[in-house]
């Protein structure tokens, strides 16, 4: 029954022609025909010398003005086909709307884009026109040979209507570095995401009548990143959806269209091209209907007329305009003080971001503003693009600094915090938030603060992590990718957040509950999204917490649902999507609180603390070697004949295999520092060194030389703080045990699938077996067991069940040390971390 409900939502949600005779061509092909058309249309353009690509501060990256001339073609020739012209004001409705044909001169196709203009569709066709008419005639013929004939074919295939195959051609097409490091949304994770947040059991939409066009006219809906519109598009599909069912009429839709794509969707980007497109797919909703006036805006993003500008974040209260960028206007043309025609009348249309808000859903950049060493010589920034100078980045870094401070958002989480304290601004109570953000928000003590005020001011909904293993391999034009992100072109582990504005009567709030929604596999296509959403919201409402529920359908198990209340959870790391098993989520959680771990063990707690609380900390590695406050210059060797002070490097999964370890570089000072510095850093060297980062292939959590040594970069130095060799050796075999690994992995940082982050600052609050707390026989049994065991090769992590090296040391450990045998149940805690895909799988 679900099966048949889901295929009737996507037809509910298709254009009829999508399952026409044109649907036996493939989206493949369609992809396909497009990018070959853009890429002949850019080699022509670049072989004419005559061929000036339009160069500004907000221009178009190579390519792009390719693709913004042929989806004004596509939609050109859509609008001819289908535009109701008795729609349009009373002295347009005898226009008609030209159909291109290949002999079609650029002059002529500019004049033709000039008589739609004088009607509407102006985010469409004036970025279009303009840069069509700023080349000269004979290299725009050149390129518009290629891009006709393609668009002809292209927009006789009408499945091209469907948002599938659009937002595949969008994505797979429109690149660009002169933004910020954008990623844009799959439409599977934009449909769970829409689903989610216009659940209709909410009481936040109880108050509206969906087969009301005036009520649907009345909602506000921003995104104020769309990029290519992937999230308003199905946002107003889902709302098309519930107008249709209300209504119980399919022609009904046709009247709602309007007043919604007008007056209710509102929609900002950095990027000309970006909101082009985003006008063209919500456009290609109804191609009948003649929209008048959308709310779509192009935002200055940089230094203008040495003013810092910062896109959507100038809507900020904190931000140099005050939260109020009208100030010169921008229009969705990104014209300084643009007219437009038609029936938005000869008036100047400032920027504006409604402040009441029902629903903020948005996929915003995250970079943060370091810089990656494969950038370190270029101007290139992950935050800022490509666009701006050295100089000009330091500007609009001061200028964001400025914006954020006292804040809970901030430059070192990166700017998807910042979209989250916008957020909060602009939604009105009970207004809903739905985000997709990197998955350290759940766990980075950079985004504490954003948790803190997520719980403060809002309820948290729902929490949705993806946990699946497999890749798509690149196929017809489309590019592959993994499935653990909700986003194109990043490998990054994501999660999708949404989360309703409180009630300022706490009453309303109480026994609020949190959805941690795991999933073994990511949704494939909108289907798969439909099933799963669909089974998602037909969950009846949790009235407790601490509870699994498997996510079955008729169609899969998808993975499991962890229930929480929301009273439980603080600003530390919200662990419960650590897990595909919620099993090992939940003795994570009993094991950091008071020590249980197996139900079968009652008398076999185990005394936890932090590691900050039983360990010094040695130096951050930018102090030892960065170029402009390090004291040492690095050299990788491993030959103890060198000159220079011993020092553990790089974590290498091929020569560290033992918990113990060799030097494998030497430290050497650099004689423009201060010696005394030097010095004292070096007397801060220690023996116990732990892994920064750990990776399925790698072997040890954690290493005990021979002789004092520094982590650098991949490791950390730790003393105990009450000296003890004992101590130390019972520390790192806790590290390299199984529930070692499991404290480890549910509070350290996870920015991609197989990846396990602990810098110094996450580090510090590890959850750690007290070292303390062991007595004069304890630790002497840990000694004796560390020398035993450290000349023993371990396997990988993703071996952690079948290693009978680590097996030894988690029955030993527990026997040796903590004193009972536990061996059987331990056992089957690493096996059941092994299946895990953190665990076995590397991105």
């Amino acid at each position: 029954m679900k099966v048949i409900r889901s295929l009737s939502d996507f037809v509910e949600r298709s254009p009829d022609s999508s399952f026409g005779s044109a649907a036996s061509r493939s989206a493949s092909e369609i992809v396909r025909l497009a990018s070959e058309a853009i890429r002949a249309a850019n080699e022509r353009l670049l072989q004419d010398p005559r061929s000036q690509q339009p160069q500004s501060a907000e221009s178009n990256p190579l390519g792009a003005s390719a693709l913004t001339w042929l989806n004004a073609l596509l939609f050109q020739i859509l609008l001819a086909q289908n535009l109701d012209t008795s729609q349009l004001p009373h002295k347009h409705r005898n226009t008609k709307i030209p159909i291109p044909d290949r002999s079609c001169c650029a002059y002529r196709i500019v004049q033709q884009w000039d008589e739609i203009l004088k009607i509407n569709w102006w985010p469409i066709f004036h970025v279009a026109r303009e840069t069509l008419a700023s080349i000269p005639e004979s290299c725009a013929k050149n390129a518009l040979s290629v891009l006709l004939p393609a668009a002809t074919e292209i927009a006789e295939m009408e499945v091209i209507r469907h948002r599938a195959v659009a937002g595949r051609i969008i994505h797979g097409l429109l690149e660009t570095r002169n933004a910020p490091a954008t990623n844009y949304t799959t439409i599977p994770a934009a449909v769970m995401l829409a689903g989610l947040a216009l659940d209709p059991r909410h009481p936040c939409w109880r108050e509206i009548d969906w087969s009301s066009p005036g009520d649907l006219e009345r909602l506000r809906i921003v995104d104020p990143a769309c990029g290519t519109g992937t999230l308003l598009m199905e946002t107003i599909q889902e709302i098309l959806k519930r107008h249709r069912r209300s209504a119980g009429s399919d022609n009904s839709a046709r009247t709602a269209i309007r007043p919604l794509l007008e007056h209710a969707i509102h929609g900002y980007d950095v990027v000309p091209t970006a909101v082009h497109l985003t006008a063209t797919m919500l456009s290609m909703v109804e191609p009948s209907q003649a929209t008048t006036n959308l709310q779509l805006f192009t935002m200055p993003y940089g230094l203008h007329h040495g003013r810092p500008r910062l896109g959507s974040l100038d809507f900020l209260r904190s931000s140099p305009g005050g939260g109020n960028p009208q100030h010169p206007p921008w229009t969705v043309s990104g014209e300084h003080n643009a007219k437009l025609p038609g029936d938005a009348g000869k008036r100047r249309l400032g920027t504006y971001l409604p402040d009441d808000a029902h629903l903020f859903i948005a996929n915003p950049p995250y970079s943060m503003a370091s810089r990656s060493e494969k950038h370190a010589h270029t101007t290139w920034s992950p935050m800022f693009g490509a666009a701006l100078s050295t100089s000009d980045i330091a500007i609009m870094t001061d200028a964001l600094t400025r914006t954020l401070e006292g804040s809970p958002a901030s430059l070192s989480s990166g700017l998807g915090s910042a979209f989250v304290v916008l957020a909060m601004e602009k939604l009105r109570i009970g207004g809903r938030l739905a985000f997709v953000l990197p998955a350290t928000v759940l766990t980075d003590i950079r985004w504490a603060p954003v948790r803190k005020v997520l719980l403060e001011e809002f309820n948290v909904d729902w929490v949705v992590v993806s946990h699946d293993v497999r890749s798509q391999d690149p196929h017809g034009g489309v590019p592959g990718r993994p499935f653990v992100p909700f986003s194109k072109s990043t490998r990054e582990a994501e999660a999708l957040i949404v989360a309703t504005r409180k009630s300022p009567e706490p009453d309303e709030d109480r026994n609020r509950f949190v959805r941690f929604v795991n999933l073994r596999r990511n949704p494939y296509d909108a289907i798969d999204a439909m099933d799963i959403t669909r089974t998602l919201l037909d969950m009846p409402l949790p009235t407790n917490g601490n509870r699994h529920i498997e996510i079955d359908s008729d169609r899969d198990s998808w993975g499991e649902v962890f229930i929480v209340d929301q009273a439980s959870l603080g600003s530390t790391a919200w662990t419960e999507s650590t897990f595909v098993q919620g099993r090992l989520s939940r003795i994570a959680s009993s094991l950091s609180g008071n020590g249980s771990w197996c139900a079968g063990l009652p008398n076999s707690r185990i005394a936890i603390t932090t590691l900050a609380d039983v360990c010094d900390f040695g130096p951050h590695h930018t102090q030892i070697k960065s170029s402009n406050q390090g004291l040492f210059i690095v050299e990788a060797t491993t030959d103890q004949t060198r000159a220079g002070h011993p020092a553990l490097w790089h974590h290498e999964s091929r020569h560290i295999t033992t918990i113990d370890a060799q030097a494998n570089a030497r430290l050497i000072e650099r004689s423009d520092r201060d010696p005394g510095a030097q010095s004292r850093m070096l007397d801060r060297a220690g023996y116990l060194q732990i892994a920064c980062e750990l990776r399925p292939d790698h072997c040890v959590a954690a290493v005990l030389a021979d002789e004092p040594m520094i982590g650098i970069g991949s490791w950390i130095t730790l003393h105990a703080k009450k000296p003890d060799r004992g101590k130390e050796a019972a520390l790192c075999l806790w590290l390299n045990s199984s529930l070692g690994l499991l404290l480890r992995l549910v509070h350290a940082n996870r920015p991609r699938l197989g990846r396990s982050q602990l810098p110094h600052r996450v580090a510090r609050s590890l959850p750690v077996f007290d070292i303390d707390a062991l007595s004069a026989t304890q630790r002497e049994a840990a000694h004796t067991l560390f020398r035993e065991l450290k000349q023993r090769s371990l396997f990988g992590f993703a071996h952690l069940a079948m290693d009978a090296a680590r097996r030894e040391l988690d029955h030993r450990f527990f026997k040796d040390v903590l004193g009972y045998s536990a061996n059987e149940e331990i056992d089957k805690l690493a096996k059941m971390l092994q299946r895990e895909p953190t665990i076995r799988v590397r991105y």
